[in-house]
């Protein structure tokens, strides 16, 4: 065989010296015919080792290469070697390899299994036929069982020597150890593209050098695992604290200890850990491969981490329950399996991204079953496993600033933290690694920078670089059973962590109703978005955890009341309230900006209005592959309203998705696409920004607001790059007039429309007002021209005045649509109106009033004047509502007012003003930059948003009330006029009080 290697290098050599092109085919063919001989290793460099060794590999320097069926990847064999000190394994392959090597982000992919761990490596060298070496990484032995032995080429150490094409791979054996033996399965060697999320560990643990590891949080086990405490050990344990860790034992046996067996799921593993043919053989186990879901090949049995969670808790669970021995017996047997096949300290596991989705029963089922645990012969390996896979070796400092996808981590892996440091034996050892991770979690709720993941500054929180609730809600509720295991113990998170918890419930609480929250910021889930239970007793677990009010009563009534009034949760916990006094509370009532969201809340009585936008820092829509497919428009201005039901919900307020037409988003200015034009144009994820940074929302006095974006299509296949539109909404009790000016594009093909409402109907004869005049008919479609003004309602009681109506179309219509995952075809009968822009619009505009659950007086002067629109430009859109008395600005542009009475008389663009007379001689003010002002426009960012000076000049001679560091006041020489200097930062509304001179 080496000599046959050998005439391979020399004829390969001969033709890199004599410089010979071939095209594709005459190239194949050639090779093929010198390499006839070693046919076996030519399956586009994949190396399966079912058949015999293939003749391309070689060893060199003693040792040996045969097929075995004792340990397998894929398949059922492998290649065995058995090697010498400072012997080395060669192959060759002059097919894939050069283009691989060649390849930004090619490389190898490869399972390894060493029977006996060495203190000492594997070392790969790739080289060219002249023995030039290109690429070398080493792998580590110190361990048993098996490991991935994943890496690109560019995150080799490359040598800068080789100048040909690189054809070889040389393995060398240990030095320090006479012999050994490896397997090795699962080979392939690519030029296609390697996973992002190669996972750097103990075997290569410089991998992934271009990871960008303060964000992939999953990839980071190894980095945290060199963490060293940065707090002792106690040398003496006070009563309190083992009594307190022995109280965290019960609460945490009261949470998870299972009540039944769940007889169903027992069958379900049975099959699986059956088929996958799991057994203890000699001091191995043997089954069909365990693999990461990258490389997951479900149709020939191989099992993910899934499957080892699904067995391991319904085996624990059976144990604990039943006593069943031959559950307890699987149980270990599985444990055991999972950690040769790769589960293991220090494993990557080629990637593991995402894992803890996959894992959270694993650590459940390893607490009720603790005692076994401890009592085993392999406990000391299983806690360490464990505990390194929790991630509880991130905690073992301070948590580090700039970290992301916090969500994901508190949702999936906290309780798996908190149980893995409950698990170490020693108590001192338990309290030390049980109060670091305490300081961890109290870190990790600071408010975050940019647009990482964490609780923001205005209480919205952030997942995949945006605003999302759907994320939101797991974390809470995991951060909420943190807190009901560690409340009144040395181990409670601290006040400042709990106070930005409150503020993040609190903002769930405002942004749904009564758990439901809207279309525009559901992220990839639409329809579906609502508060959980678990979430919901994460109110009163943090009620429980003390007064945050500043009134010092013994917990917080205001969570322990907002508990109450959503009525669902713990039962129990509701009871034990109610009989403190507590009541619930009122639906929330008035106005919130949420800019790092682009969106906002306006709220009374029993409805809520969510109005959403984007820009450069706050995405439109999550749009998948198989989600949310068509939510394109979800962020196009939209105006929703749900306040319809009892208890109110998502539904019921008419929004449900058969039969949902995807173009007609309340509030949006859409361009009305066949739906598969709605669809990503992309194979992946689309997150899209705008080019324009001025979208979001401002309040004044908590009560009342104003929304405004500019809308701008980037250049995307599907899109209309260019249509344009300025869109603003003024929200004054229940009343929005909305505005639009500026709609433009050159979409010839489909029409532009801004929807009124869209509602599905619960009967076909559900009545509606059309043109001041009910109606039940259905099938029903009109379109209005009328210059005197329409007025029209929806099904739930809110109506709409479309003044100088233009072109206004109104249908009650059976629709056909498609389910946003699957494109099932859905059906559904709806109510919807929408003003009519046409074809190509050039410069159209727009100008509407929602009335929100009118009582009848406000019906009977609906389409009076009860608002005065100022300007309707593309610089400014300004409304006076002549009942509150508050004007609101919404400033596209820089100004220069020519009417010497306007209030605002100059204004720096992109800003929102509202303003209210209180007397004669004073005005409340509030100024807002929606905009975050970040420089990096990237998926994800920790630049902190900047502060900027922003100018108006007011009309007459004005002071600040009160002093305040971020709003100066200087008057003009002449007395007539007042320059404002506002300091805006965080998207966050300036609000202050103005005196006259």
């Amino acid at each position: 065989m080496r000599n046959n290697i050998s005439d391979l290098l020399f004829i390969t050599e001969l033709y890199y010296l004599k410089n010979i092109y071939f095209d594709t085919m005459k190239n194949l063919i050639l090779t093929l015919s010198l390499l006839g001989a070693f046919s076996t290793g030519l399956k586009a460099a994949d190396y399966g080792f079912e058949d015999s060794v293939p003749k391309s590999i070689s060893v060199i320097k003693g040792g040996n290469l045969s097929l075995s069926d004792s340990y397998f990847k894929e398949g059922k064999k492998s290649l065995k070697w058995d090697w010498v000190s400072n012997s080395s394994l060669c192959l060759i392959d002059s097919l894939e390899m050069p283009g691989a090597a060649k390849s930004a982000d090619g490389g190898i992919t490869l399972w390894i299994y060493n029977e006996k761990p060495v203190a000492d490596h594997l070392h790969f060298v790739f080289e060219t036929a002249k023995g030039e070496k290109g690429y070398e990484f080493s792998f580590n032995l110190s361990y048993k069982g098996w490991r991935a032995c994943w890496i690109k080429f560019s995150d080799m150490k490359k040598t800068q020597l080789a100048s040909g094409k690189i054809v070889k791979m040389l393995v060398s054996s240990p030095s320090s150890v006479a012999k050994g033996s490896v397997y090795l399965d699962r080979m392939k060697i690519t030029a296609k593209t390697l996973s992002d999320r190669i996972t750097p560990d103990l075997q290569i643990d410089e991998n992934n050098n271009n990871l960008k590891r303060d964000l992939w949080h999953w990839c980071r086990l190894w980095e945290w695992e060199q963490y060293k405490y940065d707090v002792s050990v106690p040398t003496n344990l006070t009563t309190e604290g083992s009594s307190a860790l022995k109280e965290m034992e019960k609460r945490l046996d009261a949470a998870l200890k299972p009540d039944d067996v769940n007889t169903k799921e027992l069958n379900k593993v049975e099959k699986t850990y059956s088929a996958a043919g799991i057994a203890r053989v000699g001091d191995h186990m043997t089954g069909k491969p365990l693999v990461s879901n990258d490389e997951l090949q479900k149709k020939n049995g191989e099992l993910s981490l899934t499957d080892i969670n699904d067995m391991l808790i319904a085996f624990a669970q059976d144990w604990v329950i039943s006593a069943n021995s031959s559950s307890l017996k699987k149980y270990f047997e599985v444990l055991d399996y999972a950690i040769e096949q790769g589960m293991a300290y220090g494993s990557g596991m080629g990637t593991n991204h995402h894992y803890g989705y996959q894992t959270r029963d694993i650590f459940r089922s390893a607490w009720i079953m603790r005692n076994e645990i401890r009592k085993s012969e392999n406990s000391s390996e299983y806690i360490k496993t464990l505990c390194y896979w929790s991630g509880l070796q991130e905690s073992r400092i301070p948590y580090q600033y700039g970290r992301d996808e916090l969500l994901d981590t508190w949702h999936t892996l906290l309780q798996a933290k908190l149980i893995c440091a409950m698990m170490i034996t020693e108590e001192k050892e338990r309290y030390r690694a049980v109060q670091a991770l305490s300081r961890w979690v109290s870190g990790s709720m600071a408010f975050t920078p940019g647009t990482i993941g964490g609780i923001k500054i205005d209480g919205t929180t952030f997942h995949h670089g945006g605003f999302y609730p759907a994320y939101s809600v797991g974390a809470f509720a995991a951060l909420g059973n943190y807190l009901m295991v560690t409340n009144a113990t040395p181990f409670m998170i601290s006040e400042s962590a709990r106070k930005n918890f409150k503020l993040a419930l609190q903002t769930i609480r405002n942004y749904t109703n009564l758990k439901d929250w809207g279309i525009g910021i559901c992220g990839r889930h639409p329809f579906s978005g609502k508060i959980p239970d678990e979430d919901i007793n994460a109110f009163a677990y943090l009620a429980q955890a003390g007064d945050l009010t500043g009134k010092g009563e013994a917990f917080d009534r205001e969570l322990a009341s907002d508990f109450l009034r959503f009525g669902t949760g713990n039962k129990q916990l509701a009871k034990t309230l109610r009989k403190a006094g507590v009541v619930e509370s009122a639906n929330p009532e008035g106005f919130w900006a949420y800019n790092y969201g682009a969106f906002g809340i306006h709220r009374r009585n029993n409805w809520m209005v969510t109005l959403k936008g984007y820009n450069t820092d706050v995405w439109n829509s999550e749009i998948y592959t198989k989600d949310n497919r068509y939510g394109r428009y979800q962020s196009y201005g939209s105006v929703q309203i749900i306040g319809s039901g009892k208890p109110v919900t998502q539904k019921e307020s008419g929004f449900e998705e058969n039969g949902w037409d995807w173009n007609r988003v309340p509030g949006t200015t859409t361009i009305h696409l066949p739906l598969e034009m709605l669809e990503s144009p992309f194979k992946g994820t689309q997150m899209e920004h705008s080019p324009e940074h001025f979208a979001g929302a401002s309040s004044l006095e908590g009560k009342n607001g104003v929304f405004a974006m500019k809308l701008l299509e980037r250049n995307r296949p599907t899109f209309t790059p260019g249509f344009k539109a300025r869109k603003s909404v003024f929200c004054f009790d229940n009343r929005l007039v909305c505005l639009g000016t500026g709609i433009t594009n050159n979409n010839q093909k489909y029409p532009t429309e801004t929807t009124l409402f869209q509602v599905a109907l619960k009967e076909p004869a559900e009545p509606m007002v059309v043109d001041n005049a009910e109606t039940t008919t259905f099938p029903f479609e009109s379109e209005f021209d009328s210059q005197h003004g329409l007025i029209c309602s929806d099904t739930k009681g809110n109506y709409y005045y479309v003044k100088n109506s233009g072109h206004v179309k109104v249908m009650r219509q059976h629709q056909r649509s498609f389910e946003n995952k699957t494109k099932k075809l859905t059906e559904g009968d709806f109510a919807s109106a929408c003003l009519v822009h046409g074809t190509a619009p050039d410069n159209q505009e727009y100008e509407y009033m929602v009335l929100i659950q009118p009582d009848k007086n406000q019906l009977k002067k609906i389409g009076k004047e009860n608002y005065s629109v100022l300007r309707k430009d593309s610089i400014v859109h300004a409304v006076r509502d002549n009942q509150t008395n508050i004007t609101g600005y919404a400033i596209f542009e820089d100004f220069v007012s020519t009417d010497k009475s306007s209030e605002i008389q100059k204004s720096d663009r992109e800003l929102l003003v509202m303003t209210k007379p209180v007397g004669d001689n004073q005005k409340i003010m509030s100024v807002c930059m929606p905009d975050l002002n970040i420089s990096e426009k990237s998926y994800t960012t920790k630049e902190s948003s900047k502060p900027a000076v922003k100018q108006i000049t007011l009309n007459g001679n004005w002071k600040v009330a009160l002093e305040m560091d971020n709003v100066k006041a200087v008057t003009s020489s002449d007395k007539k006029s007042t320059s404002l200097q506002v300091t805006c930062v965080d998207g966050r509304p300036v609000e202050f009080t103005l005196m006259k001179y």
